[in-house]
Order: C-alpha cells, then sequence, then structure tokens
C-alpha cells in the first residue's frame, strides 16, 4: 500500500518508438487501468511518441511526464566501453506545446533519428538480393522518413517474424549503431546531465546497478539530481542499497518499471516521494 506521502509512479518504460512494443496509448492506458497517477513515457534518444502519450494521459485524467532515456557512454571507443543512461524529465505542460523539439535532445534525437535510418538501410543493402527481396519486397522501407521509418524494436519483430538467420545477424550487427559514431553516442554521463539541465529537465540515473565501473558509477550518482532506486530490474537488496544512497545525500529517488512490454509487466515495489514528484512536476 502506498501511503500519503508517496504518490503512484511508473516513471520509466519504452514504446514502439525505441525498444518497446506498446504504442504511446496503449502504454498509457494500462497504467491508467492499474491506477497510476504519474507515469512516463521515456523512449531512448527520442521524443516521438510523447504528444501521442500525453493526449491519452489527458483524456484519462492521468499526468504524464514528457521525458527521455539519454544513452552516455563511460570509456567509449575503448575495450572498457559501457552504457550510462541517464532519465531526463521535463514538465508536463510541455508535452504538447512543440517546446521539446527546440531544445538541445530535441536535436540530437532528430539526428539520431536520422543516422538509425541510414544505418539499417546500409546493412539491408548488404544483404544479397533474394533476402534483401524477402524483407522488403517493394523497397517501401525506403519510402518511410523520421519517425514513420521502424524504430528497433518494431526493426526486430519484422526480421524475426520474416527471416531468423538474419535476424540473427542483425542482433550482432545492431550494436555498432552506439558504438561507432562519437558525435551522437560519446558524450560523458556529466555532458549529458549539463545538457538535460540546460534544457530545462530534471536529471535521474537510470537503473544504476548495470555497470562494471563501480567507481564511475559512484561519480555519476553524486553528480546527479536524482536516482532511480526501484525497477524491475532491481532486486530488493540493491534497490534497498540506493535507497539508503539517495537519502543519506538528500537526492531525488523514483520508481518506474523500466518496462518493454517484452516480459509479464513487473509493477515498481514501491511508490516515488511526493517531494520527488513535485520536483519533476515542476522542472528545473
Amino acid at each position: 500500500m502506498i501511503g500519503p506521502d508517496k504518490v503512484a509512479t511508473d516513471l520509466h518504460g519504452h514504446t514502439l518508438f525505441s525498444d518497446g512494443r506498446a504504442t504511446p496509448e496503449d502504454f498509457v492506458h494500462f497504467r491508467a487501468e492499474l491506477g497510476f497517477d504519474v507515469v512516463a513515457i521515456s523512449d531512448h534518444d527520442t521524443f516521438a511518441g510523447v504528444p501521442r502519450a500525453a493526449a491519452a494521459a489527458q483524456a484519462l485524467g492521468v499526468t504524464l511526464v514528457p521525458a527521455m532515456e539519454v544513452t552516455t557512454f563511460v570509456h567509449f571507443g575503448t575495450p572498457r566501453a559501457e552504457q550510462i543512461h541517464l532519465l531526463a524529465y521535463f514538465p508536463p505542460g510541455r508535452a504538447l506545446d512543440g517546446s521539446l523539439g527546440e531544445t538541445r535532445l530535441g536535436a540530437r534525437a532528430v539526428a539520431v533519428c536520422r543516422r538509425w535510418r541510414q544505418f539499417v538501410l546500409a546493412w539491408l543493402d548488404g544483404l544479397p538480393e533474394a533476402r534483401r527481396w524477402f524483407l522488403d519486397p517493394e523497397r517501401t522501407l525506403e519510402a518511410r522518413v523520421g519517425t514513420e521509418f521502424p524504430q528497433l524494436q518494431s526493426f526486430l519483430n519484422l526480421l524475426h517474424a520474416r527471416d531468423l538467420g538474419v535476424y540473427e545477424d542483425f542482433i550482432r550487427h545492431h550494436v555498432r549503431f552506439w558504438t561507432e559514431d562519437a558525435e551522437l553516442f560519446g558524450w560523458s554521463p556529466e555532458q549529458a546531465i549539463e545538457t538535460i539541465r540546460a534544457d530545462g529537465a530534471i536529471d535521474v540515473v537510470a537503473h544504476p546497478n548495470r555497470i562494471r565501473d563501480k567507481a564511475r558509477m559512484d561519480r555519476v550518482l553524486d553528480a546527479a539530481t536524482g536516482i532511480e532506486v526501484y525497477t524491475s530490474r532491481h532486486a530488493p537488496e540493491i534497490a534497498a542499497r540506493f535507497l539508503a544512497r539517495a537519502e543519506a545525500t538528500g537526492k531525488l529517488w523514483t520508481a518506474s518499471a523500466d518496462d518493454h512490454g517484452h516480459t509479464t509487466y513487473v509493477r515498481p515495489a514501491d511508490g516515488t516521494p511526493r517531494a520527488s514528484v513535485d520536483r519533476l512536476l515542476a522542472g528545473r
């Protein structure tokens, strides 16, 4: 049971605009039925699903926090490279006023979308013609631009349905998308935090246990405004450790599912403190 000092939240999840399976509308409807008061779509490096999610939330009386999960790296370009993700939370009023596209994160989102299309089409062009034909017989993918072009999960679904051999090849290949473009993905966590704040958003470190270089993560946690304490990927003892750290250092902390729609939904183990939610809704 969530007490009076907590808000029922799910502040981290993904739609078909990145590596999730749900439409923005279905994402919001599902959480409204579960009784969540405040939810966020936080697709990887894009705001594309936010307007549709915000419209659905408005109709259902749910508060939608526009968000993005920003990809950053430590030790980029080295064998020690690994990703650290920062959640950028904007005030709800920015979901439908067009201002997200005017931010630096918004400009980066456009560049990432364009690069993804180029990356996928170049890979398809490298396939034997017969296999390329089986995947895209009328070459309709080339005519699709912007967010109409299938993003990661949607493209994986297409490959899986039509050619498992090609699917496995792309699974091995697609990691290069993030590791070969320093301009888009070579941001350090600190650079991302600075950008998020300059854009008028709140920065929260996503699933902070998922990194090998614990000392480097400690420095990121010290620099960040908030910590994602509860996710479906945190065992109770891990969540307790990050909760203790957040409370000891006066950080905001959040509770989320980090849901992609791939497995059975796991509800966040606890709500988010009302003080943290109020800060996210107010923005910087």
